[in-house]
C-alpha cells in the first residue's frame, strides 16, 4: 500500500455490533490515498475488520479500558498519514468528507466540516455549522458539540485524558491554524446519538462541571497547545458549555428528560 495523505483513528470499546458501518464509511472516502487504523480499548477482538479493506489496521486490545483519549493516541503513533481524521465508533462520514477538506487543509493546516447530529435510526437532531466560510472560537462556542474535521499531523499532538479531550483537541488545531480556519458545509460528519450515548448517562452530569473547570484550568496555566493569543477565546468557549450543561443539569433534575442536543435545540428557540 502507497503511503497515505490521511489516517483515520477510531477507538473502539463495547463496539463489535455496529462499529463496521463507520470503517465502511471510512473506507468508501471518495479520496483513496487513506489508512483507517482501530485501536481497541478493551480486550474484545476486533480483528473481523482488518477484511473490510487491505488499508484498516487494528491494533491489539488492551486488558483494561484506558479512556478514548489514550486510546486514539496508541493509533497516532502507528499513523503514517500527512493528515489525522477523528472518527468515533458509532458516526459516519461523507463520501466526500477527505475530498472537501484536504485542499483547504494543506493551505491552512487544519480544516472542518459540517457535523450532522441524527438518533440512531437517523432522525435528524441538530446540525453544528459555521455561520460562513471560516470557523472561529466563537462558532465553538455556540456549538455544543464538537465540529469535526482533518488537521496535520505534528510531532507532539496527542488527545489530552480529559473530560471531552476531542473538543480540546479541536480548539488546538484551530488556534494552530491562526484561530479562524476553512469550514466546509458539505463535508458531513454524521454524529449518530444512541441510546447508551454518554451525555444520556450520569455520569455525564456529575463530572461535567468540574471537568469544563479543570479544561478552564488547563488553558489557561499553558498546559494545551492552544497559544497565549487565543487563550481567552478558548476559556470563554468552556464557560460557555458550561453554563449551557448547568441549564441542562437544572432542567434534569426538575425532570426533564436526558436527551443533552435535545434540550440544546429547545434553549436556542427559547
Amino acid at each position: 500500500m502507497s503511503t497515505p495523505l490521511v489516517s483515520i483513528i477510531i477507538a473502539a470499546h463495547q463496539a463489535q455490533g455496529f462499529i463496521a458501518e463507520a470503517v465502511a464509511s471510512a473506507c468508501a472516502q471518495e479520496m483513496r490515498a487513506v489508512e483507517i487504523i482501530v485501536a481497541p480499548d478493551e480486550p474484545a477482538d476486533y480483528g473481523f475488520l482488518g477484511s473490510l479493506d487491505p488499508r484498516v489496521r487494528v491494533l491489539d486490545g488492551v486488558s483494561v479500558s484506558t479512556g478514548p483519549g489514550p486510546a486514539r493516541n496508541r493509533a497516532l503513533a502507528r499513523a503514517q498519514g500527512r493528515f489525522v481524521a477523528l472518527l468515533d465508533a458509532d458516526d459516519l462520514l461523507s463520501p466526500n468528507y477527505l475530498s472537501s477538506l484536504v485542499p483547504l487543509a494543506e493551505k491552512r493546516g487544519v480544516a472542518f466540516g459540517r457535523t450532522r447530529i441524527t438518533e440512531w435510526e437517523g432522525r435528524l437532531v441538530r446540525e453544528v455549522a459555521a455561520r460562513g466560510p471560516l470557523v472561529g472560537f466563537g462558532d465553538f462556542a455556540t456549538a455544543f458539540a464538537s465540529f469535526h474535521g482533518i488537521t496535520r499531523l505534528e510531532a507532539g499532538r496527542a488527545w489530552q485524558d480529559v473530560l471531552a479531550e476531542d473538543v480540546l483537541f479541536d480548539l488546538e488545531s484551530l488556534s494552530l491554524g491562526g484561530g479562524d480556519v476553512p469550514f466546509v458545509t458539505d463535508a458531513v460528519y454524521c454524529l449518530r446519538q444512541r441510546p447508551q450515548s454518554v451525555t444520556r448517562a450520569d455520569a455525564f452530569l456529575q463530572g461535567i462541571g468540574p471537568g469544563y473547570e479543570a479544561l478552564i484550568k488547563r488553558v489557561a496555566n499553558g498546559d494545551t497547545a492552544i497559544v497565549p493569543a487565543h487563550r481567552a477565546a478558548a476559556i470563554d468557549v468552556w464557560r460557555a458549555w458550561a453554563a449551557m450543561n448547568a441549564r441542562y443539569e437544572a432542567a434534569v433534575a426538575a425532570g426533564g428528560g436526558r436527551d443533552y442536543q435535545a434540550f440544546v435545540v429547545a434553549s436556542s428557540t427559547d
